[in-house]
């Protein structure tokens, strides 16, 4: 019990340090996706054996896609943990570095809970599901 009220307590902290994407550059962050992001990501999906992903993850203005965009790339879950070393992730936190104000890459990050996690629970490769998913929140972003 004092485990499960442990990681409540570390998910509201998360939320509550989520940068705020609200004063970032939206056009120069939407030019450098249209450049290099996008080929990147469909390199990263590139070969994928399925074609149709369940689309889980939606936005409505550019701070709530860059907020979502975020939390994808970044921060690994039971089922896909190793996005952050891929080329897209490491274009993308530079480019949040570069045109968000006093964004930087030290918020809490739970890589030690979902360690031991996975050592306990069969870990299903679900990556190319979340890339799909931020291909959408990358779309919807840069239509604004």
């Amino acid at each position: 019990m004092v485990f499960f009220r442990k990681i409540f307590i570390l998910q509201l902290v998360g939320l509550v340090l989520t940068y705020n994407f609200t004063d970032c550059d939206f056009k120069e962050i939407s030019d450098v996706y249209k450049k290099v992001i996008i080929y990147d990501l469909k390199s990263y999906m590139n070969g994928t054996e399925r074609t149709h992903f369940d689309i889980t993850y939606s936005c409505d203005d550019r701070p709530t896609c860059l907020t979502e965009i975020e939390r994808l790339t970044f921060h690994p879950t039971a089922h896909c943990t190793s996005l952050a070393r891929e080329t897209f992730a490491e274009k993308t936190k530079w480019l949040l570095t570069r045109w968000c104000p006093d964004y930087s890459r030290t918020q809490i990050n739970n890589t030690q809970i979902m360690k031991k996690r996975r050592k306990r629970e069969k870990t299903i490769n679900n990556c190319p599901e979340i890339v799909a998913n931020l291909m959408g929140l990358w779309g919807r972003f840069t239509r604004g």
